[in-house]
Parts: structure tokens; C-alpha cells; sequence
């Protein structure tokens, strides 16, 4: 009996010290979000006495500063998951407050606020609304986070209802209930960005890199035939547009993000021509995904290609309006070399470098094909939207 006591007192100490470990990393985990905050601030390049500035813009740092300040008074001492809870609230308010002073400087509407998610308010704030009916319930629209939206719309598209009830529907409650601080530390939560963005019309966004320290891709998506302009906001007060679609389909597009210091989020804006308000969505990715050619491969509007084949002679064809450009990047998705410049209805000859990712810069359609290229074979062919 007593060798069993104390094999019962081993297994203590191994599951305590495992729950310790847990709820240390959980606790530098909200910590780091702090840091990654801090240093989102001191990258801003707002400045409260620029030409320009408005009160309503000071206010938002305003609010952005007493967050970052409500969050560190939030984690001294000895600090537990209540205290972890309070943080992410404190870097929500701010991550906002950012992200209006950024609408308001780029003349665009005020980025709207979803309460938290409905079915578990500790993933954060939601994205989107959806329809969901609870069993032998009525339908009505509500408020999720990404991740909640992705299976509520897996489950109805297969027949297989809504998701489970909510906890503490809808109650700011609900992050003080019981479990890890990884729960609320939902990636709709923590850092003011998502894992995708979604809009209707003009907009501003962020949206979390897939990798700190490494070059991406942004991916856009519209839901109809429209021609936007994504505006990439870099550091310095510095921005780089990108021209996609071609206004005859919808856009399914990607826009290099070079490699940049340690930044964990990206931010930009979406504009359109004239009047236009198409829904779209723009999420992060590794390079990894740019769709590769060795052979061919043809896209409408500006977009972003991989070959992998040798250096050698290649012809870009171009139909449509407006100057067409492709450009060589490097490893990290800088510009490099300019390949081939045209405009309007052209067949481009000119010679491939080599492997590597090229940027594509139309508003018509276009095809790029090496001399190893059968006009009869379809093999090595790609699309890149």
C-alpha cells in the first residue's frame, strides 16, 4: 500500500509538472503578444503632427497607446490566466484602434466590428456572419471567427448541420470560463489579425504571415468580375500597388510580400475603379503555393508565377489594353530584372533567366511559353489564377 501511495505521488508530480510547463508556455505565449504589439506601434509611421491629422486619428493612437499600457499593467506580478484574458481583450481594443487610424488616413470606410465569436467567445472576435440553426431551431445569422466559419460551412455543405451549442452564447462571460489561454489566444484574437480578411467594397486589412522572417504571398480573391488594386503598406510610410484582374472574371490573384525584418502581420488596402463594392477575401501563404510551369502557363490581370525549368528563349502574349511587364523577382520576392515590357495586343519574344518566381504586371490576358512549348500538348501547361 505504501509503494502504491508513492507511485501515486510520482504520477502527481509528473501531471503538476506538466500543468506547470503548459501554463508557463501559455503565459510567454501571451507575453510575446505583447512584445509583437509594442513593436507594431513603434513601426507605425503615423505621426500626431503630420499635415493631415485629424483628431479623430490622434484619438485612435490614443486608444492604441492606453492599450498597449492596459496590457503590460494587465501581466506583472503574479500573473495567471485571468490575467492572460485581460491582456488579449487589452490587445484587441488596440489592434482595432490601429486598424481604424489606418481606414482614416487612407480615406476609407472605418473597419467594422464583430462582437466576439458566437459559438465560443474565447476564439476572439468574428469575422463574418453566417446563417446557423440550432436543432429543431430557427435560423438566423451569426457572428464567427474564421475557424468557425470554415466548418460551419463544411458541415452544411455535406448535409451535416450546424456546430455544437454555444458556450455562454455571445457573453464577453465566456473568456473567464475554465480551460488554457491557448483557447483564447484564438489567431482571430491575439494580434489584431486574421487568418483571413474578408470585405465588401474598399477596405483596409491585416492578415497574419505564414512565417516570420521569410518572404509570402497574398492571396485575393473577389466574388465578381471587377479590376482592384491591392496596396501593400510597408514600413517608412512606404506603399507598393497591385493591379489584378482583368474585369471579365473574378479575381483569383496573388501579390508578392518580400521579406521583411521579424513582421509577423502584413497590412493593406483594397481599392476599386469607380463605384464599384465586390465581396473578396485575401489570406497569406507560403511562396510554396505560387503556381508553378515549366512549359506554359497563362492568367488574366497581374499575378505571380514559378518556373522551374532552364534558362532559355520564352514569348509572352499579351491580349487586352494597357502595358503588360513581367518581372524577374529574387529569393526573397524583391524585383531583380525587368524580362519583357509590351503594350496592348502583343506576342513578346524574350529570354527566361532561369528557375525562380515572376511577377506578371496586365490588365488583359496572357500566356507565357517557352521554345520547349507544343502548341498540341498540354503537358507542363498551368493557369495562374
Amino acid at each position: 500500500m505504501a509503494e502504491g501511495r508513492r507511485s501515486w505521488a510520482r504520477l502527481g508530480g509528473w501531471f503538476g509538472g506538466a500543468a506547470r510547463r503548459r501554463a508557463e508556455e501559455e503565459l510567454a505565449e501571451v507575453e510575446a503578444r505583447i512584445t509583437a504589439f509594442g513593436g507594431a506601434l513603434d513601426e507605425h509611421d503615423f505621426s500626431p503632427g503630420e499635415p493631415g491629422a485629424t483628431d479623430a486619428m490622434r484619438a485612435d493612437l490614443g486608444r492604441a497607446l492606453d492599450a498597449y499600457e492596459e496590457a503590460k499593467r494587465a501581466f506583472v506580478g503574479d500573473r495567471d490566466r485571468e490575467d492572460a484574458l485581460d491582456v488579449l481583450r487589452a490587445l484587441d481594443d488596440g489592434w482595432h484602434a490601429l486598424a481604424c487610424l489606418d481606414a482614416r488616413r487612407a480615406g476609407l470606410p472605418l473597419p467594422r466590428r464583430l462582437p466576439l465569436c458566437f459559438f465560443d467567445a474565447r476564439h476572439g472576435r468574428a469575422v463574418r456572419e453566417l446563417p446557423w440553426a440550432p436543432a429543431d431551431g430557427t435560423t438566423r445569422n451569426v457572428a464567427v471567427c474564421a475557424a468557425c466559419g470554415v466548418r460551419l460551412e463544411e458541415r452544411r455543405g455535406v448535409g451535416g448541420g450546424g456546430l455544437p451549442v454555444p458556450r455562454r452564447v455571445g457573453s464577453e462571460a465566456a473568456l473567464r470560463q475554465p480551460g488554457p489561454v491557448r483557447a483564447a489566444a484564438h489567431p482571430e484574437a491575439h494580434d489584431g489579425a486574421n487568418e483571413r480578411a474578408y470585405g465588401q467594397g474598399p477596405g483596409s486589412a491585416r492578415v497574419r504571415l505564414p512565417a516570420v522572417g521569410r518572404p509570402a504571398v497574398l492571396v485575393v480573391r473577389s466574388d465578381s468580375a471587377e479590376q482592384l488594386t491591392v496596396v501593400l503598406l510597408l514600413r517608412g510610410n512606404q506603399r507598393k500597388g497591385y493591379s489584378l484582374g482583368d474585369g471579365f472574371e473574378p479575381v483569383h490573384a496573388r501579390v508578392p510580400m518580400r521579406r521583411s525584418g521579424n513582421r509577423e502581420v502584413a497590412r493593406f488596402l483594397v481599392e476599386f475603379r469607380g463605384a464599384a463594392r465586390a465581396g473578396w477575401e485575401a489570406w497569406a501563404e507560403p511562396v510554396d503555393v505560387v503556381p508553378k510551369f515549366t512549359e506554359r502557363i497563362h492568367g488574366s490581370g497581374g499575378d505571380l508565377v514559378q518556373y522551374a525549368g532552364p534558362g532559355g528563349p520564352a514569348v509572352l502574349r499579351h491580349r487586352g489594353r494597357g502595358d503588360v511587364r513581367l518581372l524577374a523577382l529574387d529569393d526573397n520576392l524583391a524585383e531583380w530584372a525587368e524580362a519583357r515590357r509590351g503594350k496592348g495586343d502583343a506576342d513578346l519574344p524574350f529570354r527566361l533567366p532561369g528557375p525562380g518566381a515572376y511577377q506578371v504586371q496586365a490588365r488583359g490576358s496572357w500566356v507565357i511559353e517557352t521554345e520547349a512549348a507544343d502548341g498540341d500538348s498540354e503537358a507542363g501547361e498551368g493557369r495562374g489564377a
